[in-house]
């Protein structure tokens, strides 16, 4: 059974890093630079110039290359092709580890119903992230220089969905235990859990929007609290929201929403600390509270310094650590959630 629990929890820290790898695909606008979705022959990089000239004739025919990367050189196409490959290659590498070391757990029986229930569905959600992810990068193929910003964020939820899937399969694995996730929970972890969810979405916006390039300043959104843009009447249609990099008012109100889902977050999570920490009862849990509690405020001092830092372009340092962070609050907010479930069976 340990074997079991190691590869369980290779598989969180695999899927981890790809989340990661994608973010830095992401700020770095790499996930264009192969156009084709190839699961076997794309296993292998271009080999020679010959290929890497063909990789990147390709790579011109796109509207990316010919609205915002014409006159690239070679050099600095290798450079964008290495990260989308990375990510690709990170995710055939996920179902090798998974595939064989299941094959060899079923052969020997050591699956039961209920673990085979849930690594069917995080098998099935990977999936459904692999095939979103190439409807992503479609659609950054015509037309538009870059991928929708709204399917960006579907990919990315997909991707937390199941990394958080995994995850709760590999608490009940350790602890041998089934907690039934609407049953017996309490409501304050399941508020702050259900609004960061709705965060992590509308993070997603930010970054595909690049909203943070717009409003570059922390408190303040370039001198007011809410940019008066967001009022305007006229941008209120279905045309601002489709075409969002043709108007402010799309940007202004994702960044709006982030940064004040943001506080929410923030002030909540302090409030479940101090009520968690004062009670006896739970007081097994502490530990976790000290990781939940130091996590939101790293996270929001992350997001303050990346959004001030994007000043003509993206950090693409601070935006990563901004997006791991994101990643890492989502952990130890379902690790708490289930040790209150647990202590409350």
């Amino acid at each position: 059974m340990h074997w079991l629990k190691y590869w369980l929890f290779t598989g969180l820290v695999l899927v981890f890093f790809q989340v990661v790898i994608g973010g830095i695909t992401r700020l770095t606008e790499s996930g264009l630079s192969i156009t084709k979705w190839e699961v076997v022959a794309g296993t292998f990089p271009p080999i020679g110039e010959k290929e890497w000239n063909e990789a990147f004739e390709l790579y011109k025919q796109t509207p990316q290359y010919s609205k915002i990367n014409k006159g690239m050189d070679i050099g600095s196409f290798k450079f964008i092709y290495f990260w989308e490959y990375i990510h690709r290659l990170w995710a055939r590498i996920m179902g090798f580890v998974f595939l064989v070391p299941f094959l060899f757990f079923f052969r020997e029986k050591m699956i039961d119903g209920h673990l085979m229930r849930r690594l069917g569905l995080v098998i099935l959600m990977a999936f459904f992230a692999a095939t979103f992810g190439w409807i992503m990068v479609a659609s950054g193929l015509v037309d538009r220089p870059w991928v929708s910003a709204y399917k960006l964020s579907f990919h990315l939820c997909i991707a937390f969905l199941v990394y958080s899937s995994l995850l709760w399969t590999y608490l009940e694995f350790v602890h041998g235990t089934q907690v039934k996730i609407l049953r017996r929970g309490h409501i304050m972890s399941f508020v702050f859990l259900l609004v960061l969810w709705i965060q992590l979405f509308v993070g997603g916006m930010m970054s595909g929007m690049k909203a943070g390039l717009f409003f570059p300043s922390w408190p303040d959104m370039n001198g007011v609290i809410i940019p008066q843009v967001i009022f305007h009447a006229k941008n209120w249609n279905v045309e601002s929201f489709l075409n969002y990099d043709q108007n402010l008012r799309m940007p202004a109100l994702v960044q709006l929403v982030h940064r004040t889902t943001a506080y929410f977050l923030f002030f909540y999570g302090l409030y479940i600390f101090l009520r968690y920490w004062h009670d006896e009862k739970y007081a097994p849990t502490r530990i976790v509270l000290k990781w939940f509690t130091g996590l939101l405020i790293t996270q929001v001092l992350l997001g303050i310094i990346t959004v001030v830092l994007c000043k003509g372009e993206v950090p693409v340092l601070w935006g990563v650590l901004h997006q791991a962070g994101a990643l890492a609050l989502l952990t130890v907010t379902l690790v708490l959630r289930f040790k209150i479930k647990l202590m409350r069976l």
